[in-house]
């Protein structure tokens, strides 16, 4: 098996900083590693094992500790499991999956089925919601409710957009490799202030062989057997998926849409004062 790192330090210094983020978010968790046949997967399990149990799909390259972060103030109410995808910059193995099969389902099932959680409430956050995507279209049943935020594979971006704000500051950086550029790419979906995700995204950039796949949108046709309850949170400013377009979307595609919340001034990645709207939202969801 083929590393995604560029080399050892790498990963170590990527590992060093999900460990130390995991550790200042100061919360009780519980790591469980199981094998599937797609991967050793890690799974961070937090909050009141006793209350409802929500599992998540973290966004791309994240992991446990950001996404765990987003809803730390709301962990006393429910039990969540965060499934860390196989492929990524992540506890779990580095093993690639087909992103345009039933893999992903076949994945999530077998882990969910490991976990002993035959129906439950879920999150797909970016990429995570692609992988829920492949779990309403291949495993519908496992889907209590389900919530998508800032979700990919549901729409695409403005291409001049995109090619303005993320192409050309990437193009410069790849020749020039001077700092200023990556900043320049980075702050068109990052909160200015998030000090951590720069970092953690600079070593990402630098250190990860990056998987440059397109995950295929969702079609009516692929959701039109799924029934469950589905909520969306899109980003304004979303130069990935743009929130507006996101919502309009959604409204189309899925006949069991309940409600699609837009987080104003927000970039793909939401600053921290948007956590408290993301945790009143999945409450108020959940509940």
């Amino acid at each position: 098996m083929k590393s995604i790192y560029k080399n050892n330090q790498a990963k170590i210094d990527l590992m060093n900083l999900y460990d130390k983020k995991l550790k200042d978010l100061q919360i009780d968790f519980e790591n469980i590693d199981i094998d599937t046949k797609f991967g050793r997967t890690r799974v961070v399990k937090a909050g009141n094992y006793s209350g409802k149990q929500i599992v998540m799909f973290h966004g791309y390259n994240a992991g446990s500790p950001i996404t765990l972060e987003a809803i730390k103030d709301i962990l006393n109410n429910y039990c969540f499991y965060v499934i860390e995808t196989v492929g990524q910059a992540t506890k779990s193995e580095e093993s690639i999956i087909n992103i345009n099969d039933d893999s992903f389902a076949l994945w999530a099932d077998e882990a969910l089925e490991k976990l002993e959680i035959q129906k439950a409430n879920v999150i797909g956050i970016s990429y995570g919601a692609f992988i829920v995507g492949k779990i309403i279209v291949h495993k519908p049943q496992r889907i209590e409710k389900c919530i998508l935020v800032v979700p990919s594979g549901i729409v695409n971006g403005n291409v001049w957009k995109s090619t303005k704000k993320l192409t050309f500051p990437l193009i410069r950086w790849k020749i020039t490799k001077k700092e200023k550029h990556l900043k320049s790419f980075l702050s068109a979906f990052v909160p200015v202030e998030n000090d951590f995700l720069y970092q953690m995204l600079s070593l990402i950039m630098k250190g990860v062989k990056l998987d440059t796949r397109l995950p295929k949108l969702l079609k009516t046709k692929d959701v039109e057997n799924f029934t469950a309850p589905v909520y969306v949170i899109a980003a304004k400013n979303d130069v990935y998926f743009p929130g507006e377009k996101i919502a309009r979307r959604c409204r189309e595609l899925f006949s069991n849409l309940k409600e699609v919340h837009i987080l104003k001034n927000s970039k793909h990645m939401p600053s921290k004062d948007t956590y408290p709207i993301i945790q009143q939202k999945i409450e108020e969801w959940i509940n």
